[in-house]
């Protein structure tokens, strides 16, 4: 009778587990048929989804030049420029009209004389284009070989119409083919390969191809330098000592692709990522910036010195159309190396703008990129002027740390905490203040696609309504940060199989328990994020990773390319902006600028690799006057008064990063990079770094017109109205002499 009580009370405690198990399964779908669909979001949005529009082959009968005695023929000419062909090597010299400077594709046979390199190498020397190629089938199929002009079965047709001249490429022997379109514009030239001209009909596949990889090449003798998107600018100086030590310049743009595990190898290089698509080089008085307008995601900026490919300086961009992958047959093999099957089917073109005078140098190259960004709507119109500096104060709510399998949330600042931060700073002068939220969400970051209620250990909603309110009375904006971006699989509801990008073996890109979700699903996220936030007065969002990373979503359905990714980003910052009224993001990629209201984070440092020789403010004065920018928060610099005086002399903005409490506190969150925030240890530091700061509130809304070097430790940087910022980091200060229009 006992053991029938025992197995009739165990039938019952089964029954209720299973009758348990369907009430959250069902309740389970009820959530996710009620989550927004991103194809939806994006609707609401008004985010388009993004189409690729592709450039058409020129059309018409094949057009034969009559050379000259030089062997090269006009092909193109404008008021300002001109440009020459050699039919036969196809090579190209464009000739500035202004002042009769010749920029060529190549070095000449005289040039070339000095050359102690041979065989493929030299014949890349006279090539306009290198094409690396793999085959598709076989044993052998991560084998690279090259092709270029000098191949002696290749066959060319060329094209001249009303667009420009097209130049085709056809290798019979490796049923390969390619076309090179070349257009003048009234600043410079154009160059594309459009991705309807590449044919690969046979055992043989595109990998990269090198567009113009020797225009403008110069020897050591040369004066001048490369200019390369390394942090905030750098120069490589053609009389460099020691650049033989040097493996080159060779990365791409918006950094290593993530969802290729083959790339994790140099994930641990200590540099910049490139956050802006731009190289360029200098030739005594002339000068050229070349900017990657189509493509720019999918392609690496290379330069090379002398004594790795040739006995010259050199920049180009090399155009990747597939990557090598590591992949594995099962979970006990190892990774086994290959060749993504699909090329990356998009346009690439590379701008050039061509400078002279006293325009051709970095600080030009900076204005004309400036320029371009303007022309094509990537930057706006200009700030408004500002009675007073603004200070951005970001204030960590807090974070959460596990302990005996809970979690628990570690408050640092409550909402009645900051409003008494920001009101301390006010009462004792600083007179313009943008504040940034952190930590905000349910549990921290612990589920950030569960992010409500506002976490109750700060004062819930109730508590951020009062905060925001008695902001809003002192006119001083409050933004929140949030990551739509990563999603912890281990802590989400969140399916990654159908929210997650996806790497070239077209599995669920994981990294430590963490995936990467698809853009049209961030959208979904973020746009119920911010109805909710609107609520509460919340005047904008700063976004984490949006600014700072792309990628490709290798689908099986299809390929979601860099591009695509970019395009989402772009709509969602702007919805953001219509919305709420404001975005910002964190280091300022170039296509997050047109819809950033201000920059967190904007590298001010290179990478200080053999190759570089000097940092310079190149984007700081593309973006002056356009979008406001920080570089690291004062509280936690590692070289306190240097990096105060880097942001003086590239006109930042000062950020801080505070805590009501100790910020020992958050050692065992995923805060514990705030080693010092405790609001009271830093109160007399920001006073005094704002008051400095806003001795420049009056160039705060200027373009940046010139940056000098005036000694080995003093740098002068000069606005719109003539006011020049002397920074010296010898005396560690700086001066400010008011320009006539001040």
């Amino acid at each position: 009778m006992v053991e029938l009580i025992k197995r009739t009370s165990l039938r019952v405690k089964l029954a209720a587990i299973v009758f348990l198990v369907l009430i959250i399964s069902t309740l389970s779908i009820v959530l996710q048929s009620n989550e927004l669909a991103p194809a939806k979001a994006l609707e609401l949005a008004g985010i388009e989804k993004p189409t690729m529009s592709r450039a058409s082959l020129y059309e018409g009968e094949a057009w034969k030049p009559q050379a000259g005695e030089d062997g090269f023929a006009e092909a193109l000419a404008n008021d300002q420029f001109a440009l020459f062909i050699h039919p036969g090597s196809t090579q190209i010299v464009l000739v500035d009209k202004t002042t009769g400077y010749k920029w060529k594709s190549n070095p000449t046979e005289a040039e070339l004389g000095s050359e102690t390199v041979k065989g493929v190498l030299l014949a890349n020397l006279k090539s306009p284009f290198v094409l690396t190629y793999v085959r598709t089938q076989g044993k052998d199929q991560t084998i690279r070989e090259v092709l270029n002009a000098s191949d002696p079965n290749m066959e060319t047709s060329l094209i001249k119409s009303a667009e420009g001249l097209q130049i085709s490429y056809e290798f019979p022997e490796r049923q390969l083919s390619f076309s090179i379109q070349y257009e003048l514009t009234e600043k410079g030239l154009k160059a594309r390969i459009p991705t309807t001209g590449i044919k690969e009909d046979g055992e043989f596949a595109v990998f990269t191809i090198d567009l113009l990889p020797y225009f403008g090449a110069a020897s050591s003798d040369e004066d001048g330098y490369i200019f390369v998107p390394d942090g905030p600018g750098g120069l490589i100086r053609f009389d460099t000592e020691g650049v033989d030590v040097s493996r080159g310049y060779i990365h791409q743009v918006y950094g290593l692709e993530l969802t290729n595990t083959g790339n994790w190898s140099r994930s641990g290089e200590n540099r910049e990522s490139i956050g802006y698509p731009v190289f360029g080089m200098k030739h005594g008085s002339n000068a050229f910036m070349a900017v990657i307008t189509e493509g720019g995601g999918s392609a690496n900026i290379s330069a090379m010195p002398p004594g790795l490919k040739s006995g010259l300086y050199n920049v180009y961009t090399n155009q990747i159309y597939r990557e090598e992958y590591l992949y594995r047959i099962s979970r006990l093999a190892a990774p086994i190396k290959a060749i993504q099957k699909q090329r990356l089917d998009t346009d690439r073109e590379v701008e050039y703008r061509f400078l002279s005078g006293e325009d051709a140098d970095y600080v030009g190259m900076a204005k004309a990129y400036r320029d371009y960004m303007t022309e094509t709507g990537k930057l706006k119109e200009q700030l408004k002027p500002v009675e007073h500096t603004p200070l951005y104060l970001k204030i960590m709510g807090g974070n959460y740390t596990e302990a005996f399998n809970k979690i628990k949330y570690i408050t640092a600042t409550t909402f009645p905490q900051a409003t008494n931060i920001v009101n301390g700073l006010v009462e004792q002068g600083v007179a313009n203040l943008k504040v940034i939220y952190y930590g905000w969400q349910n549990q921290g970051d612990y589920d950030l696609y569960d992010r409500f209620p506002i976490e109750k250990a700060l004062g819930g909603e109730a508590a951020a309504k009062d905060f925001i309110s008695e902001m809003s009375k002192q006119q001083i904006d409050v933004m929140f940060e949030d990551d739509f971006v990563w999603i912890d699989s281990e802590n989400s509801d969140l399916s990654g199989k159908t929210n997650g990008i996806r790497g070239i073996d077209e599995t669920v890109f994981v990294e430590e328990g963490w995936f990467i979700s698809k853009p049209g699903r961030t959208v979904a996220m973020a746009y119920e994020t911010m109805a909710k936030l609107k609520e509460i007065g919340v005047s904008g969002i700063l976004f984490n990773w949006i600014g700072e990373m792309v990628f490709h979503d290798y689908d099986p359905s299809g390929i979601a390319t860099r591009s695509d990714t970019i395009a989402v980003y772009e709509g969602l910052l702007a919805y953001a902006r219509e919305t709420l009224g404001s975005a910002a993001v964190y280091r300022g990629n170039d296509y997050a600028a047109i819809q950033s209201d201000y920059i967190a984070g904007l590298p001010s440092e290179s990478s200080y690799d053999f190759m570089v020789d000097e940092t310079v403010p190149f984007y700081p004065i593309a973006l002056h006057g356009y979008v406001s920018y920080s570089f690291g928060d004062g509280n936690l610099r590692n070289d306190v008064e240097t990096e105060f005086l880097k942001a003086i002399e590239y006109g930042a903005v000062p950020s801080f990063f505070l805590t009501h409490e100790d910020s020992r506190v958050l050692k065992y969150t995923a805060a514990s990079f705030l080693f010092s925030s405790q609001y009271e240890k830093w109160i007399e530091r920001i006073l005094k770094e704002y008051k400095d700061f806003d001795s420049l509130s009056s160039v705060y809304a200027q373009r940046i017109m010139n940056h000098e070097k005036l000694s080995e430790d003093r740098f002068a940087t000069v606005y719109e109205d003539g006011t020049r910022v002397i920074v010296d980091y010898g005396s560690k200060s700086f001066v400010v002499e008011k320009g006539d229009g001040a």
